[in-house]
C-alpha cells in the first residue's frame, strides 16, 4: 500500500491518509445476517423449483448451515442489518465528497492455497450434526459461523464494504511477493465514477506494466 501511494504521488497525485469511519465488527455481523437470509431464500427457491422440501444435500454444507442461520433470524434482525448497511453507504458517500480515490490493500494476506478458508474437520462435523437436526438457532448461538466469518473477513477486510455501498472498485497488481504471487492494490472511487478508476489504472499500468507478469506454474 505504501509503495502504491508513493507511485501515485510520483505521478502527480495528492496523497493523504484518510478513511471512512465505519464499525467493521458491526458491519460484518450485518453483512453476515443479510447473506444468511439471502442464502435461505435461495434454498427455499430451489425447493420451489424442485417441487419438494429442500434438503441439505441440495447445496454445499456451509451454504445449508448459513441458510439455517438465515431461517433462525427474525425479520427485525434482517431489517436492522439492512439499515446498518445502508448507513454505511451514507458514511462512505460523504467520505468521497472530499477525496477522488481511496487506496487500500486488496486482501489482508497473500493469496492462500485453495481450500485454506474451508471449515476444519471438527467444524464440518459440528455443521453436519446441526444441519441434520435443523438447529439454526443453536448454530447461531454457538457462534461457529461467526468464527468462520472472522477468518474470511481477516482475509478480505477491505472489499466487502464496497459490495455493500456500491462504490466502483478495482484491484491492480502493482506489487509481487517473493513467491511470485501478485499483491493487489484496491482503488475505490465515488458512486458512478468508474471513469476515474479507468484513467488511474491506465496511468499506473503505463508507469509499471504488469501484463507480462505471470505467477509461476509448478
Amino acid at each position: 500500500l505504501e509503495d502504491a501511494a508513493a507511485l501515485l504521488e510520483s505521478l502527480g497525485h495528492d496523497v493523504i491518509r484518510a478513511e471512512p469511519v465505519v464499525n467493521g465488527e458491526v458491519l460484518a455481523q450485518a453483512f453476515l445476517t443479510v447473506v444468511a437470509a439471502e442464502a435461505r431464500a435461495d434454498i427455499e427457491w430451489i425447493g420451489a423449483q424442485l417441487k419438494r422440501a429442500p434438503r441439505s444435500d441440495d447445496v454445499e454444507l456451509t451454504t445449508w448451515a448459513l441458510g439455517l442461520v438465515g431461517k433462525a433470524a427474525s425479520a427485525a434482525d434482517y431489517a436492522t442489518s439492512v439499515r446498518t448497511l445502508q448507513m454505511a453507504g451514507r458514511t462512505v458517500g460523504r467520505f468521497f465528497t472530499n477525496v477522488d480515490v481511496l487506496v487500500t490493500p486488496t486482501l489482508g494476506a497473500p493469496p492462500f492455497t485453495i481450500g485454506a478458508l474451508q471449515p476444519t474437520t471438527a467444524e464440518r462435523t459440528m455443521l453436519r450434526v446441526v444441519a441434520g437436526l435443523g438447529l439454526g438457532g443453536v448454530l447461531k448461538a454457538a457462534g461457529l459461523l461467526n468464527e468462520t466469518a472472522k477468518k474470511v473477513y481477516g482475509f478480505i477486510p477491505y472489499t466487502p464494504l464496497f459490495n455493500v455501498t456500491g462504490q466502483p472498485a478495482m484491484s491492480v497488481p502493482l506489487h509481487w511477493n517473493a513467491a511470485g504471487l501478485p499483491i493487489g492494490t484496491q482503488l475505490v472511487s465515488r458512486f458512478g465514477d468508474e471513469a476515474t478508476l479507468f484513467r488511474v489504472a491506465g496511468q499506473l499500468e503505463r508507469a509499471r506494466p504488469w501484463a507480462g507478469r505471470i505467477p509461476p506454474l509448478i
